[in-house]
């Protein structure tokens, strides 16, 4: 017995892998496409000159990125809430380190603002300024968190949270800069 497995293993492994055979319209497509597209030498050859060129005979138009697009909230929630991501990060380190290289200390800097003597309006104004890329960058955050527990992805709540968080940030950056 184990003399007729050695044998059977033998044949079996002295005949070796079998070819794979690939047939169908897709195989043939595939392999022209492949053996008939240009090299990468050809590619290179080609200057930038005559891809615009060819472009402008053609008509083709120039990608227009953001240009063509009409701006919806979602969109613009979102840049707003990366760009007052960025700033955030900015303002918080230049503080920081305001804060450790100029002379004197951060009492003494609110001191000198409170001697210009500004009106009670433009305070106001100056605080919420400050306040509502805070408020709106937290309103924000909170709406991302419940997106990634799986709620609010019909259009229509995509929507209505976007104008509540518009809104709940504006009344929260007036609450911070009434106190």
């Amino acid at each position: 017995m184990a003399a007729a497995l050695r044998l059977a293993a033998k044949g079996c492994w002295a005949a070796g892998p079998r070819p794979a055979v690939l047939q169908g319209p897709l195989v043939t497509q595939w392999t022209r496409a492949v053996f008939t597209s240009p090299s990468v030498a050809a590619l290179k050859s080609q200057s930038a000159e005559d891809y615009w060129a060819k472009n402008k005979r053609l008509r083709r138009p120039v990608s227009p990125h953001l240009t063509i697009y009409k701006p919806q909230i979602t969109s613009m929630l979102s840049i707003t809430h990366r760009g007052t991501g960025l700033a955030l990060s900015a303002l918080v380190s230049g503080l920081g380190i305001g804060m450790v290289v100029l002379p004197g200390s951060y009492p003494h800097y609110l001191a000198m603002i409170q001697a210009m003597q500004f009106g009670g309006g433009i305070i106001m104004g100056a605080k919420f300024l400050i306040a509502l890329p805070f408020m709106f960058h937290l309103c924000n955050g909170v709406r991302h968190l419940v997106w990634d527990l799986g709620y609010g992805f019909t259009l229509r709540a995509l929507y209505k949270s976007g104008y509540l968080v518009v809104a709940v940030s504006v009344v929260l950056a007036a609450i911070a800069a009434a106190m």
